[in-house]
């Protein structure tokens, strides 16, 4: 934006401009399909508009501007600029041009609101029809889970304060508290404004469809440096099974994550962290879409060249058979019992919309193990992971039959069999669910 100040200058002029024409007011708002359909913030939820926008711009703008402001009283009034950066100066013409007209385009939106609303009581026999239907009569359990975790797919946590000597205190356990703790107050205006722009993380994120993950909640912390966006975000893996469970050859059992884009890895030029079009964003997408994969065998060094040979076939099937069995014990079940209070609500309503497709899915990976199980090269181990497999889906499905409905939706008829096909107890020996496959090998992407 600090590179094209005249052009965003002269959009949040058009749409001052807007805003005081009652006719074009609407178009700030979501946009439907129907021009009878109600304009009200009910309706409009999950939807993007033209002012949701500007007011989140705004958010970051406000954030931007108090750490900087922070920083110069600390400093007191000397705040240390890079004098070869030209985007504060562009910045310090845009934020009060934002600020503005947020303020202009939401007290025009909120009056059309308004006006709607007293519209609405007179025609209100007329509209029942035509509302939009309540969470608990949604098409699909799909429909129910998006609509119901878009609310907290950005929410926040306070994880520190400050006592009364200004020293920073840890409401919860986080990887990099050191750092944090060590951390000068001299932080520059780069970082302030990525990080206004990136916000603050851990982050949680749920395995693939089709994936040994799916389904699994898996919590990274993050900690971004004091030169960052020069140098890339530290990222490690939180779910770990107490560092006793390498869940791929990227994500190691100490936490460590293998990535080229962290430059934790040596691969290609191109795929290293670049400090001007990087961004935490494509971190998330490449932990995602390149480790949490649905053969993560292929992930190991030198392994890809055998996927679709007999032996890379049952090493992937068998390495896919521990991962499996470890996501339901440490990503599902214990993220159930312990859930870190950051992401507690998340978890809790994840597990409870998701809890009849898990059941399925745990019923799945188990039929399909121990189709393996007699398999003479394989068998032995597959027959480990089933049990082991079996034993965390049994004391998965009494957490998910004991889940209350969460605050804010409405209880529905789903339900699963208190016992179901596959789970009776294969035998196996009780070391069953240690991780498997190549734990001590180096990763890459």
């Amino acid at each position: 934006m600090a590179r094209h100040v005249p052009l965003y200058r002269a959009l949040l002029e058009l749409l001052r401009a807007t805003s005081t024409c009652t006719t074009l007011v609407p178009l700030l708002l979501p946009l439907s399909g129907d021009p009878e359909e109600d304009e009200d913030e009910e309706h409009s939820e999950g939807q993007t508009s033209v002012g949701m926008l500007l007011a989140k711009m705004k958010t970051c703008v406000d954030t931007y501007t108090n750490r900087l402001r922070s920083k110069k009283d600390k400093g007191k009034g000397v705040v240390k600029t890079d004098t070869s950066d030209p985007e504060p100066e562009g910045l310090t013409l845009l934020v009060p041009d934002i600020q503005r007209t947020a303020e202009i385009v939401y007290a025009a939106t909120t009056s059309l609101r308004q006006a709607n609303q007293e519209r609405k009581l007179v025609e209100c026999s007329r509209k029942v029809s035509s509302r939009p239907k309540p969470l608990y009569v949604l098409r699909s359990v799909e429909e129910k889970y998006v609509a119901a975790m878009k609310k907290l797919q950005f929410d926040t946590f306070e994880m520190v304060s400050e006592d009364d000597d200004g020293k920073v205190m840890f409401k919860v356990n986080y990887h990099y508290m050191s750092q944090v703790k060590n951390a000068s107050d001299t932080n520059s205006a780069a970082r302030s404004r990525r990080l206004a722009q990136e916000g603050r993380h851990p982050v949680l994120i749920t395995g693939p469809a089709d994936t040994p993950y799916a389904n699994g909640c898996f919590e990274f912390d993050v900690y971004f440096p004091q030169d960052y966006p020069n140098s890339p975000p530290l990222v490690n893996l939180e779910t770990t099974g107490g560092h006793s469970v390498r869940f791929n050859p990227n994500l190691y059992n100490d936490g460590k994550v293998c990535l080229s884009i962290l430059n934790t890895w040596h691969g290609r030029p191109e795929e290293k962290w670049n400090p001007q079009t990087s961004s935490f964003l494509q971190v998330l997408v490449s932990v995602q879409s390149l480790i949490l994969v649905a053969e993560p065998y292929f992930n190991e060094p030198g392994y890809e060249r055998s996927r679709g040979t007999p032996s890379g076939t049952q090493s992937s099937r068998e390495y896919d058979g521990n991962i499996r069995q470890a996501s339901v014990k440490w990503a599902m079940l214990e993220q159930m019992r312990n859930p870190s209070p950051c992401f507690k609500e998340v978890i809790h309503k994840h597990f409870y919309l998701k809890r009849v497709e898990i059941m399925s899915q745990c019923e799945e990976w188990i039929a399909d193990i121990q189709q393996y199980s007699s398999d003479k090269r394989v068998g032995r181990t597959m027959s480990h992971h089933a049990a082991a497999l079996k034993r965390h889906t049994a004391q998965l499905r009494e957490e998910l039959l004991k889940l209350p409905c969460p605050d804010g939706l409405e209880p529905d008829g789903d339900n699963f069999p208190e016992r179901s096909m596959g789970l009776k107890e294969l035998p196996g020996p009780p070391d069953a669910e240690k991780p498997g496959g190549s734990q001590d090998s180096e990763g890459q992407l």
